[in-house]
């Protein structure tokens, strides 16, 4: 039945409607009055309301709750509900709201954080089983076969094979998934909202197993920080989660692929925190922990539960040994800095390498492969050498080769376009340059001295801890890998001393380096300015004054005076052209009165565009003899504004929340 009652007053006969919730008991009588008799018609006042005129309507603008009712908003001309699920920040706090259900953010990212530690973990276990199947691929079955045909150079044909997989795997999928893997998700955290592509997942983890698996020298730990950050990253993503909650996501996956491939929640907790995030934010710190424990549960589950190294019944002999740890960290230093350098100087030395990129990883690989002939130990991650040193099975001379050539071999795997991590082969070097420094001083002071292996796994900390600026990090992952706590007191020394060397001896860490390289202030990055966003366009003003070339000096500096201001931009036909001083005015006019403004004007100082930031003023006004500023339009040269000592400081004041000395 057609409704033919007429529009009742107050409804539908107003210019406007500003707030619809007013109206809400007359518009619900209106619409249930309109339909059969004694039946109750569904409430549809999102309809009513698009179709009343000169309706509020926000074009592609979220609603916003108004008196119980949601604002309507308008995309391609059809009026739209309210979406299925959506965030709104509250004081400072997200909160997911799913139809009338609101979700704190609390709740939230613990429940994600759980989920993100099941992937992680299971990623964790997929990659090493991975690994393990390419290695006895590789290094069993095709190795076998071309050392029966070739002799011992024939060991160069799998990894020579490796490399050229590698390479076109990652250029023909994800290219993201080059290099070592956490500078990428340090660079996706800082610069990208925590934004990292799902295909990484894969890509990564097929990529770096074939490194590692057919022999190139490299870390898995790398690989899997970044399988994990991009599984944290893709659950954030497709909830459509703000960007603080994917970043703090995107830790718990690195946190959790460390925990499960070391069997280490704590140390994983702390190196998210840490190196990831650079920060211990109590919030993320207990979502952190979550993830971890999770996958550590996982990793245990299918990898087993005993540590990754076997290194009980350490102990520090005598008090004079510290002196020693104390060397120990020093040689620790100074070693990770020529591995750091070496790492990068390979990588720029092989881009500079003008052949196809395949050919080039292929010979890379091949390069490993020669020196592999003679220190077998050197393929893959290596771990199992590194248990034979805490079993001190390893002679002095054969731990000096191999903490020479562990670097370079790593240098050349990762140089070259292999996909693979930074943080084991820093493990195994560490090891081996803290097994030959224990033999050295045992053999020295028998009587007052631990085994060599305690000094070589107290240098596994320490040479981390010098590579990444990760101190924390470093002394926790080592202990829970030996889960020896005797050991923790030179461990702690020598770590902390190596940390401090390091930062002087390289300068940046192991991963802040990479992006450095490729032009990434990380410092500026990391710990932004609180006037870098902030264009000087939004603090500039328009100025009092403007003098012309032919205005008389006396003249415009009593204006100056009257005005209160320290310069004069000085402008000719539109365009700027110099600025001049209340001082030089003054003294100007009392030498000579008939003395023009373009006798003593500046072209020399600084200017600023609109776009250019309240960083950019406050470094040039450092300067003493500039106290004003002309905002000039690059384009025109017409001058746009001008900014003084007291308009920074104002801005400063309410940037800052303090209060402002201007007058």
């Amino acid at each position: 039945m057609e409704c033919k009652r007429k529009n009742p007053p107050g409804i539908l006969a107003v210019d406007s409607i500003i707030d619809l919730s007013r109206n809400l008991r007359a518009i619900r009588k209106y619409t249930n009055s309109c339909g059969h008799p004694g039946r109750r018609q569904p409430r549809r006042e999102h309809e009513l309301y698009g179709k009343l005129p000169n309706a509020p309507i926000r074009r592609g603008v979220r609603p916003q709750r108004s008196g119980g009712i949601d604002r309507r908003w308008r995309q391609n001309g059809n009026v739209t509900s309210r979406p299925h699920f959506e965030f709104v920040e509250q004081r400072g706090e997200y909160r997911l709201h799913v139809g009338r259900i609101a979700i704190s953010q609390s709740t939230l990212l613990l429940a994600a954080a759980m989920l993100v530690g099941i992937g992680g973990g299971y990623g964790a276990v997929a990659f090493r089983k991975l690994i393990d199947l390419e290695t006895w691929l590789a290094l069993g079955g095709i190795a076998g076969w071309a050392k029966a045909l070739l002799g011992p150079v024939g060991i160069l044909i799998p990894l020579m094979l490796g490399g050229a997989l590698v390479t076109l795997i990652i250029r023909r999928l994800a290219p993201e998934a080059h290099g070592e893997g956490v500078p990428e998700v340090m660079a996706a955290v800082a610069l990208h909202e925590g934004r990292i592509p799902a295909r990484v997942i894969a890509v990564k983890t097929v990529a770096s197993a074939t490194t590692l698996g057919f022999g190139g020298s490299g870390g898995r730990e790398g690989p899997i920080i970044q399988i994990g950050a991009a599984i944290g990253s893709l659950v954030g993503q497709l909830a459509h989660a703000p960007a603080p909650i994917i970043r703090t996501l995107v830790a718990c996956g690195a946190a959790a692929g460390v925990s499960a491939t070391f069997n280490a929640p704590i140390g994983g907790v702390f190196f998210a925190s840490e190196v990831i995030l650079g920060e211990f934010a109590p919030r993320s710190f207990a979502v952190i922990v979550v993830a971890s424990v999770v996958s550590a549960v996982i990793g245990r589950a299918y990898l087993g539960d005993r540590p990754s190294f076997d290194a009980a019944g350490f102990r520090l002999v005598s008090v004079h040994e510290l002196w020693l740890y104390a060397l120990l960290g020093v040689v620790c230093a100074a070693w990770a800095a020529g591995f750091v350098k070496l790492l990068y100087a390979a990588e720029q030395r092989f881009e500079r390498w003008s052949i196809h990129p395949v050919v080039r990883t292929s010979v890379g690989f091949g390069l490993v492969g020669l020196i592999g002939i003679f220190y077998p130990q050197l393929f893959g991650v290596g771990y199992n050498y590194v248990q034979q040193v805490l079993y001190e099975h390893v002679p002095l001379v054969h731990a000096t080769m191999l903490a020479l050539l562990k670097p370079i071999a790593t240098a050349i795997t990762l140089g070259s376009g292999g996909s693979g991590g930074a943080f084991s082969p820093a493990l195994y070097t560490g090891a081996m340059v803290g097994d030959a420094f224990g033999a050295i001083v045992h053999g020295a002071f028998p009587a007052w001295t631990g085994p060599a292996a305690a000094y070589g796994l107290v240098a596994m900390a320490a040479f981390f801890g010098a590579a990444s600026e990760a101190p924390i990090t470093a002394i926790t992952i080592v202990f829970e890998l030996s889960t020896d706590y005797t050991i923790i007191l030179p461990l702690m020394i020598s770590t902390v001393i190596a940390t401090v060397l390091g930062r002087r001896f390289i300068g940046s860490t192991i991963y802040q380096l990479k992006l450095e390289h490729e032009g990434i202030d990380w410092k500026r990055v990391r710990h932004p300015s609180p006037f870098a966003g902030i264009a000087i366009s939004r603090i500039a003003r328009a100025a009092r004054i403007v003098a012309a070339p032919d205005d008389l000096a006396k003249t415009m500096a009593q204006r100056c005076a009257e005005a209160g201001e320290l310069a004069l931009p000085i402008t000719e036909n539109g365009r700027y052209v110099g600025i001049v001083t209340a001082g030089d005015l003054v003294r100007a006019a009392l030498g000579d009165e008939t003395r023009r403004v373009d006798e003593i004007m500046r072209t020399d100082r600084p200017t600023l565009s609109p776009s250019d930031s309240l960083e950019q003023a406050m470094a040039l006004m450092a300067d003493p003899s500039v106290t004003t500023l002309a905002v000039v339009e690059p384009a025109t040269g017409a001058l746009a504004g001008v900014v003084n000592r007291g308009d920074l400081v104002a801005a400063q004041s309410a940037l800052l929340g303090a209060p402002s000395t201007r007058s």
